[in-house]
């Protein structure tokens, strides 16, 4: 069977390895396909698509956008988004500006209750990326020896409703999946089984989600059923992905490629793709 992992962070957000390395790590692991989702920022998708056809793998163009609903974080990722679209790529530099702010705002907070940590640092350890993360905070927090791993870091510091946490933008679902769509992407919810809240799943339904991530490296087995049944009654898209960030290991080997879809899924988000790009198309003329 023809495997895709649809869930792949490269360094221009917040992950390790670079845009080609990621699809070079994919060829490793034989995946016929692989999805680019970094966070708020689609600076690798051309090279993703380049090493793509140089290794003879197809590279779905996307992104995750990062929301909030009531005092929870809820990602929503878009697929075959048209990442050369002018609003697109303007609405993306607000988001990046906002995350920019808000990392400041972290620093700001730890500072003040002691911990020697700079701007600079986040940003050397940001490497190359496009987009500012927490994930940066905890990764120069754990160099500097005050947590032992990156998930201290959230639980002790910079998670939600810990001492330094500092809200974001407050970019809603709503407004993420309208701004996949109006690319001509697919929106699919992220995640679901890490959601504080199981209402979110029948609130991005209502408003116009396309598609759940039904099987995830933080789903177990009884949840990936669940979130099956739940895309089968709303006829949505079941996608899946490792949410690799070139760091977190699945028995002792690398994410990428642990937890796949058929390739025919690929094929189902292309043609949902090509009737949202027809639709915005029509919505744009009718204007």
């Amino acid at each position: 069977m023809q495997k895709a992992d649809l869930h792949l962070h490269s360094n221009k957000s917040d992950g390790l390895l670079s845009p080609f390395q990621i699809v070079e790590q994919a060829a490793k692991c034989k995946l016929d396909a692989i999805a680019l989702t970094d966070h708020d920022t689609v600076e690798g998708i051309d090279e993703a698509i380049a090493a793509g056809q140089e290794y003879g793998i197809d590279v779905v163009p996307g992104i995750e956008v990062n929301t909030s609903a009531d005092n929870g974080e809820l990602h929503i990722l878009g697929y075959y988004i048209d990442h050369k679209d002018g609003c697109f790529i303007e609405a993306l530099k607000k988001l990046k500006q906002s995350r920019l702010h808000r990392i400041q705002s972290i620093i700001e907070k730890l500072q003040n209750q002691g911990f020697d940590i700079t701007l600079e640092q986040v940003r050397s350890k940001a490497g190359k990326a496009d987009s500012l993360g927490r994930p940066h905070i905890a990764r120069v927090l754990q160099e500097q020896g005050y947590v032992s791993n990156i998930k201290e870091a959230f639980e002790r510091y910079i998670g939600y409703g810990c001492p330094a946490y500092v809200e974001r933008y407050k970019l809603l679902p709503r407004q993420a999946i309208e701004l996949i769509k109006s690319c001509g992407g697919v929106p699919v919810l992220a995640h679901p089984g890490v959601l504080s809240n199981g209402s979110y799943i029948d609130m991005c339904i209502k408003q116009g989600i396309q598609g759940i991530e039904v099987y995830h490296s933080r789903h177990n087995n009884c949840q990936a059923e669940h979130f099956e049944r739940i895309a089968r009654r709303h006829n949505l898209i079941s996608t899946g992905g490792s949410d690799c960030h070139g760091d977190g290991k699945y028995d002792g080997k690398m994410l990428i490629g642990q937890f796949t879809v058929s390739y025919e899924v690929v094929e189902i988000l292309k043609s949902a793709a090509y009737n949202n790009g027809k639709n915005a198309e029509n919505q744009t003329k009718g204007r």
